[in-house]
């Protein structure tokens, strides 16, 4: 095995955060958004023995189709889904339709054994022509219909010339720019880029059949709320023999609507809740699990391009407010998450643990503001969607903020998953040199505002779409010289040596330009029954029951 190849399992040492559904009292109060006897047919329960296992996951906040997908439908298209390769709870990789992988030295060409013997759900087989279709079509418009929130994984990495078929069992991506990290980006962690079918309309309406090559097949999905499935008799792994001969995934406004029936035994398994839930559980009848921290989950955009956090100084006074520790050890319960350093670099393993850690300084931050030429500060709104844990940060951004003069109204999107307002996409893709010079309370076009992310095994695409002047999901349109040439530098890595030199490059970029407040980075806790056994969830959130059985 090549130097480059054995890089790619080169991940955080712990495991990944990842974009959950948890919201707490407030939501509970609101009620689900379903009565639960209509969610769960009325009389029907999930129990020890049952043929039927049921998991609570979030709600979308878009169609679970792959070009489309966002969010809360990436647990959906996980269960019928199947890709390249697999993210494991560890972060690293697993061959799933690529039996395996190599590269060029320079890591500019990579090659991809497919699996022989494939088919998707419907019986019919997979071949090289549908993997190559499934990577070029997104780059297509008339194909699209300018549809595909998955086309920004590939920035300056890829495009469709550089998606070759070499013979029936081998697929090749020459791309435009070394990276020894590739296998990620045809994994599960580009969630919308399950393998589909040749000539297949990946937008609205896939859902409808849910054509793919995953261990589960539709049943029936009713949007945003269940969605049920059956074993695929066509799927590929002949040791797949679960326990359930179905599973139904029960979308919630919030994790504790569903605690109640975990407790009752209704559902069998809810995917993500809050240190705070999760320690009030009786640890004699569930199990409870938590998958360490990495880059996911909540991060702060200012906005560097319009509006009042233009100077980086007043950037840097805003983030020198927060009580870090505090709020881990005291709201966070000391497990729900690690106390992040204003950088996505920091859980991974490739990080510079030489560069300091950001701390509370509210004189050096008063400071900051006077020479900004704003001593008493200025109002300002901070936009993002309900969710219980999102709610209690930006309630932390409010109070920490306001020690400086900076008045924070909460502009919070009530609606399942954002949808109406804060992840609407409005406008879409944020462009480089673009200004949109208005606050929409939308996530791409707001002043101040909370986005959650889902957990990588390495952090690439957070570099990418979030922080290189070019992404594409750049809540702080960030336009950065500096920035774009440590990312270039961390991407085109070859060694973890090169790859840690480039990331302390990163990391003292991130603080000095401060577009991002991560004050922490959450872990991901799973509660069930204790009789429920072989449930795993990987950092992304999504869901692999292959294994599930009652004990």
């Amino acid at each position: 095995m090549s130097e480059v190849n054995e890089m790619v399992q080169e991940v955080a040492t712990a495991g990944i955060s990842r974009r959950h559904f948890v919201q707490g009292a407030a939501a509970v109060a609101a009620g689900a958004a379903l009565p639960m006897t209509q969610i769960l047919g009325g009389s029907s329960v999930s129990a020890a023995g049952s043929k039927l296992l049921r998991v609570a996951t979030g709600k979308q906040e878009h169609v679970a189709a792959p070009w489309e997908s966002s969010g809360g439908s990436l647990f959906i298209l996980s269960m019928v889904g199947e890709w390249l390769t697999w993210q494991l709870p560890s972060g690293k990789l697993e061959p799933r339709i690529a039996e395996s992988w190599t590269s060029s030295a320079d890591a500019k060409q990579w090659v991809f054994k497919i699996r022989q013997g494939v088919k998707f759900n419907d019986g019919t087989p997979l071949t090289v022509d549908d993997v190559v279709y499934t990577y070029t079509s997104i780059f297509d418009k008339t194909i699209t219909k300018g549809i595909s929130r998955s086309k920004g994984n590939y920035d300056n990495i890829l495009d469709a010339k550089g998606v070759v078929k070499v013979d029936a069992n081998t697929v090749q991506f020459n791309l435009l720019q070394a990276n020894g990290n590739f296998p990620y980006f045809v994994s599960s962690a580009c969630y919308g880029m399950c393998i589909i079918k040749k000539g297949a309309f990946g937008g609205a309406g896939w859902e409808k059949t849910m054509v793919a090559a995953g261990p589960w097949r539709m049943v029936s999905h009713v949007n945003t709320e269940t969605t049920l499935y059956e074993k695929n008799p066509y799927y590929w792994d002949t040791t797949f023999k679960p326990g359930f001969d179905q599973v139904e995934l029960v979308q919630f406004v919030s994790a504790a609507t569903a605690l109640p029936l975990v407790k009752t035994g209704k559902i069998d398994f809810v995917a993500a809740m809050e240190a705070s839930d999760a320690l009030a559980l009786d640890k004699a009848k569930f199990n409870i699990s938590t998958l360490p921290a990495g880059a996911g989950f909540a991060h702060v955009h200012m906005r560097t391009n319009f509006g009042p956090f233009q100077d980086k100084r007043i950037r840097q006074a805003a983030a020198l407010t927060i009580d870090r520790p505090g709020y881990v050890n005291g709201v966070m319960k000391g497990i729900g998450g690690r106390v992040g350093n204003d950088s996505v670099m920091d859980p991974y393993n490739t990080a510079d643990t030489s560069v300091a850690q950001r701390k509370q300084d509210l004189a050096k931050a008063k400071a900051l503001m006077a020479e900004a030429g704003v001593p008493n500060g200025f109002k300002v709104d901070l936009s993002t969607w309900a969710r219980d844990d999102i709610n209690k940060y930006a309630k932390l951004i409010k109070t920490s903020f306001a020690k400086i003069g900076i008045k924070v109204n909460l502009v919070i999107d009530g609606s399942d998953g954002g949808s109406a307002v804060y992840y609407t996409y409005d406008p879409y893709p944020s462009k480089p040199g673009k200004v949109n010079q208005f606050d929409n309370h939308s996530w791409l076009a707001s002043n101040l505002g909370i986005v959650d992310w889902a957990g990588r095994g390495v952090p690439d695409q957070y570099l990418m779409r979030e922080w290189r002047s070019t992404g594409d999901w750049s809540g702080a349109m960030l336009d950065s010289r500096v920035m774009d040439a440590a990312i270039d530098e961390y991407l085109t890595a070859l060694t973890p040596a090169a790859k840690k030199k480039a990331s302390k490059k990163i990391q003292e970029a991130s603080l000095d330009e401060t577009p991002y407040i991560l004050a922490y980075t959450s872990n991901l806790i799973t509660a069930g029954r204790k009789t429920l056994t072989g449930m795993v969830v990987n950092g992304m959130g999504q869901l692999d029951a292959r294994n599930a059985k009652n004990a």
